[in-house]
């Protein structure tokens, strides 16, 4: 807050890169958006910091006034391009999700992309993890003996045999967000060269150079299925 109450106040500040967290982000942006800073989220993934549509975001979403740009694929497109993955491939998904807010909303996520999911593990193809590590959902998962695909946040617990996960980020790049944070960087300086004098215009380009929608959210972002090894080291698979 401290930063984005600075970048807001500071008439020579144009643009703010950062927080990384999805509920930093949030709080950054009721300095920063009144201020028209466009800031730039590396890794935030959260439906609600660009979104106020979409399940896990109705309540309280970010106040960001159109000022925020997202680096990365937000939850709901990870959660669609899966969906459309498992119904090309004509099978279905048990959906196994954490008693949570974060499984309550990919799981809803998930129920608007239309995934084909059964209620029965012997009728499942696989199964598809909105868990978080250390979370019961884990066992719940492995118990079925079915191959398992898992969203964000199982990394480091228990490590399922030939666990996937889906991410939202390409082979190549830093998933703690350096990557993400280099990519917004270059884009305010290719803006800045362009000739955007002030925040306004700086937002406007940033928003064509990304792309980036009417949301902000980057147009056709790349989404991986990923392969966890024992020292939950990733291996890419494929793109979504």
């Amino acid at each position: 807050m401290r930063a984005a109450e600075a970048a807001a106040s500071d008439p020579d500040a144009i643009a703010l890169l950062g927080p990384f967290r999805s509920r930093d982000v949030a709080e950054a942006v009721e300095a920063t958006a009144p201020a028209g800073v466009p800031l730039l989220a590396p890794v935030a993934t959260w439906a609600g910091i660009t979104r106020d549509d979409e399940p896990g975001c109705e309540d309280d979403p970010a106040h960001h006034l159109g000022t925020v740009l997202r680096m990365v694929a937000r939850d709901t497109e990870v959660a669609a391009r899966l969906a459309a993955d498992v119904r090309a491939a004509g099978q279905r998904a048990l959906v196994v999700a954490g008693e949570h807010e974060y499984g309550a909303q990919v799981d809803g996520q998930l129920e608007l992309a239309r995934l084909p999911r059964v209620r029965d593990a012997a009728t499942a193809d696989l199964v598809v993890l909105c868990g978080l590590a250390g979370g019961q959902e884990v066992e719940r998962a492995a118990a079925t003996g079915l191959p398992v695909i898992a969203f964000d946040g199982v990394q480091g617990g228990t490590l399922l045999p030939g666990l996937r996960l889906v991410l939202p980020f390409s082979p190549g790049e830093d998933p703690t967000g350096t990557t993400a944070a280099r990519r917004a960087a270059s884009l305010v300086v290719e803006a800045l060269r362009g000739g955007a004098p002030d925040r306004a215009s700086l937002l406007a380009a940033l928003r064509e150079l990304g792309p980036f929608d009417e949301h902000g959210d980057p147009v056709d972002p790349p989404v991986w299925l990923w392969r966890a090894a024992e020292d939950w080291t990733l291996e890419p698979d494929r793109p979504l």
